[in-house]
């Protein structure tokens, strides 16, 4: 009895030191969270935005206006489709979400235009497009001011011809001139001349001797709307001369200016039966084509600009008396400009 007793004993304190010993070492294990599930993509688009308007057109803009859309994000912005339908070519513009309204600017004039609006969330989820509206947009039709006129004769064929420079409500857009005698479009021998600030003048040459010439100015912008002078009138002096001066010779290059385009040329002076050689004038041909640019008198040089684009540039010159009567060409000059050469 009494061993049982000890060995029941001995069994007990055995225990208790083992789950004293476990209770010592025991380590704490750290607790694991379950993960959180990953959010659902979103695939939901805005609605379609409504009711899009034009609401204003400019020569260059057009208004809109429409309903909003909504987005179970709360987050989305538009965009503005735009078409000018004239050479089939398209943009689209951003605007915010919190805009129902947009003015689309840099439009053409003259232009025919269609407009429509999307909405796009920040998943990149796209309505639908709202309605199609579309949209001319105007020209301007507000023509410049009419020239004043004033033709004088300058002798047996030639009649100056000098007006005030035109004005326009787009001034950058102002002007170019046409000219007109008696009543048919005038577009050969015509030189530029001087002429004060704010007017333009032109020399009008190799008319008939001893007639009465009336003449016109048409003013266009670049939308070509168009104002017209008064008629304005001058006669040529008389003259009997039919004789013309001898042909210019030894045509010879000055200077050649490649950059600007621009050649001296020299030549030795005609002669003429009537007139002085202070008199006698010098046209300049470009490749067959009469220069623009002032004619000169009593000359022995001149300038001319090279026509842009050719490698070679084949000058000529004529005499030309006070009647009109005029030489035949000089011999030609070939010129050949950088890089060509």
């Amino acid at each position: 009895m009494a061993t049982r007793t000890i060995a029941r004993l001995i069994f007990t304190i055995a225990a208790l030191a083992l789950l004293a010993l476990l209770l010592s070492s025991e380590r704490t294990v750290p607790s694991v969270k379950a993960d959180k599930p990953a959010p659902k993509a979103d695939r939901t688009a805005p609605t379609t935005p409504t009711n899009l308007v034009v609401t204003a057109i400019t020569e260059n803009t057009v208004s809109l206006k429409w309903t909003a859309s909504t987005d179970n994000s709360g987050k989305f912005s538009y965009r503005v489709k735009v078409s000018w339908l004239h050479i089939n070519s398209s943009s689209e513009q951003f605007v915010g979400q919190t805009q129902t309204t947009y003015t689309v600017q840099s439009l053409a004039a003259f232009g025919n235009y269609s407009f429509a609006v999307y909405a796009v969330d920040g998943s990149g989820n796209r309505s639908g497009d709202s309605n199609l509206v579309t949209a001319n947009t105007p020209g301007d039709t507000v023509p410049p001011s009419a020239p004043n006129l004033q033709a004088t004769a300058l002798g047996p064929s030639q009649v100056q011809l000098t007006w005030n420079e035109s004005v326009d409500n787009r001034p950058s857009y102002c002007c170019t001139y046409s000219l007109s005698m008696n009543g048919s479009p005038l577009t050969q021998n015509i030189n530029a001349a001087l002429a004060p600030d704010g007017f333009v003048s032109v020399i009008i040459r190799h008319l008939t001797p001893d007639t009465l010439n009336t003449f016109r100015v048409t003013a266009f912008d670049y939308y070509r709307n168009s104002a017209t002078s008064n008629n304005s009138s001058a006669e040529t002096l008389p003259s009997s001369d039919t004789t013309p001066p001898s042909v210019p010779t030894n045509l010879h290059v000055i200077s050649l200016d490649n950059s600007g385009g621009e050649a001296w040329l020299g030549w030795t002076q005609s002669t003429d039966d009537t007139d002085a050689q202070s008199d006698i004038e010098y046209e300049i041909y470009v490749n067959g084509i009469l220069s623009p640019l002032p004619v000169s008198a009593g000359v022995d040089f001149d300038f001319v600009y090279l026509l842009s684009g050719l490698c070679e540039n084949t000058f000529t010159v004529k005499a030309v008396d006070k009647t009109g009567n005029t030489s035949a060409a000089s011999a030609p000059l070939k010129v050949q400009i950088y890089p060509c050469n």
